[in-house]
């Protein structure tokens, strides 16, 4: 028997992916939207817990990517990062991998540390330590100044942006990760946006106070991100399970229950033994669907560095403007890539779906590209910019929560969510080290980086295609599973 006859042979004798994703998603939907009292319950996490991490997320991306806007502030005066600190394009861009090789090594530790751990006090370690590091940016003079520091912002900011994903699967259910991770990752392009602003403002204080305009960006980031991460230990509540001010009595119950019926909970002699801790790891280590989400997730990561890290050199190459004219052009595909993040993941939360989105994004990003590098007008570039910036930011969040989603208890989210975002960073590196200012050759168009970032997201649809195919045969398998309590219903 041929796959084809396989296939229309069990599609006849068991219900359809697409109807078993409906009867189950619905009444999943329809349990949380009821009962008041989990209405309730949801608005109050609500108004806390996305946009706290939101904000601190936004932390995170302005720390790290506000060395883009160092390089350019105040450049006609010779004040910029690199005329003071002497620095190459080449080893601008090998600070910019260093950052990432650390994030590399210590992400994975330090997500698995965090299911170990009271949540909140790992993620102020995380924000405090990396805080400072910023700060000391501000001393930077020659190119090793810049290459550790670089290193240690890695070393100390690991494990944030996946942390973040498990922690929010530690409040929600499964169909509501996206929208509330949606919102989070909405600080990225926002911290771009207000980054283009903050820059502009801060080069008018260029050499105030012996400090040139870049010196004063990573001293007041710096010591933002530290006091953010000492109110960070008071205002994000703990697991809920061991939470003690944020829910009291019967919210608290409920917080517990919502969650064990959406298989997200494990019992505390599980969370317990270590032998079923590396188990855990090493499961996710052999799933293929692992290394699919890394492959998809790659391509994104790649896209949206090369946005966060170059989109002040790119609106430079594409006309003739000053410095300031810089940072007010990137700041338009910025908000345009923000508005794309919250319209398509709360579109995609309602839905329940994960796969198509992030396929359509994926062309939409590499047709961008495309008017990017070979439109011959200023205009359309720019436009070109807008689409990539507008397709490109909305499939990271949605491949985080579609990862998070496909895997069950504390231990295997947080395992594949950290797996799939360290090794996924190679891209970040691969965007640092050869691409844009990397490649040297490449300038003053980039067609050839431009384009391998669009291969990338071509190359990101196709994996997408494939999860989509894999996940919908295992809800196949289990609408026949007899022992419903152990089937689990993937969001496709």
């Amino acid at each position: 028997m041929s796959m084809s006859d396989t296939i229309d042979a069990q599609r006849r004798t068991s219900p359809s992916a697409a109807s078993l994703r409906s009867r189950r998603s619905k009444a999943s939907i329809v349990s949380t939207t009821t009962s008041p009292e989990e209405r309730k319950l949801v608005r109050k996490l609500d108004w806390l817990i996305p946009p706290w991490i939101a904000i601190l997320y936004f932390l995170s991306v302005e720390d790290r990517a506000n060395v883009g806007f160092a390089m350019t502030m105040n450049q006609e005066a010779g004040h910029d990062l690199a005329t003071v600190a002497h620095l190459s394009a080449r080893e601008n861009n090998i600070g910019l991998g260093l950052f990432y090789v650390a994030y590399i090594i210590f992400e994975v530790p330090s997500n698995l540390v965090m299911t170990r751990l009271n949540p909140s006090l790992w993620i102020s370690r995380i924000m405090i330590s990396w805080g400072i590091v910023v700060a000391c940016m501000a001393a930077i003079s020659q190119p090793w100044h810049f290459y550790l520091l670089r290193f240690l912002l890695g070393v100390c900011e690991a494990g944030a942006w996946p942390g973040f994903a498990y922690y929010m699967t530690l409040w929600y259910r499964p169909h509501e990760v996206s929208s509330r991770l949606g919102i989070t990752y909405l600080a990225g392009p926002v911290s771009g946006a207000v980054g283009g602003l903050i820059s502009a403002g801060i080069q008018l204080i260029d050499t105030k106070g012996n400090l040139y305009g870049w010196q004063w960006l990573f001293l007041l980031s710096g010591v933002v991100s530290i006091i953010f991460g000492i109110c960070n230990f008071w205002v994000l509540p703990d697991k809920p399970e061991s939470n003690k001010r944020f829910l009291k009595g019967d919210e608290k119950k409920l917080a517990i229950e919502r969650l064990k019926t959406s298989h997200n909970q494990e019992d505390s002699e599980t969370k317990a033994s270590h032998p079923q801790y590396w188990k855990g790891l090493c499961e996710r280590l052999k799933d293929g669907k692992t290394w699919l989400f890394v492959i998809l997730y790659l391509s994104p990561v790649m896209a949206a560095t090369s946005l966060g890290y170059f989109i002040p050199k790119i609106v430079q190459q594409i006309g003739t403007y000053n410095s300031i004219q810089v940072s007010l052009m990137s700041i338009p595909p910025y908000v345009f890539g923000g508005f794309s993040v919250y319209v398509v993941t709360t579109i995609s939360d309602r839905t329940s779906v994960r796969g198509w989105f992030i396929i359509g994004c994926c062309i939409l990003s590499f047709a961008g590209f495309a008017i990017l590098s070979f439109s011959p007008s200023v205009g359309a570039r720019y436009f070109g910019l807008m689409v990539v910036a507008g397709a490109t930011y909305p499939t990271v969040p949605l491949t985080m929560a579609w990862t998070a989603n496909s895997n069950e208890g504390d231990v295997a989210v947080a395992s594949a969510t950290g797996i799939v975002s360290s090794v996924a960073n190679f891209g970040a590196l691969i965007c640092t080290f050869a691409l844009y200012t990397g490649w040297p050759s490449d300038a003053p168009r980039y067609i050839g980086s431009n384009m391998v970032n669009g291969g990338a997201m071509l190359l990101a649809a196709g994996s997408a295609v494939v999860l989509r195919w894999w996940l919908q045969r295992l809800n196949s398998i289990s609408s026949t599973d007899n022992d419903s309590s152990r089937s689990k219903v993937y969001l496709l």
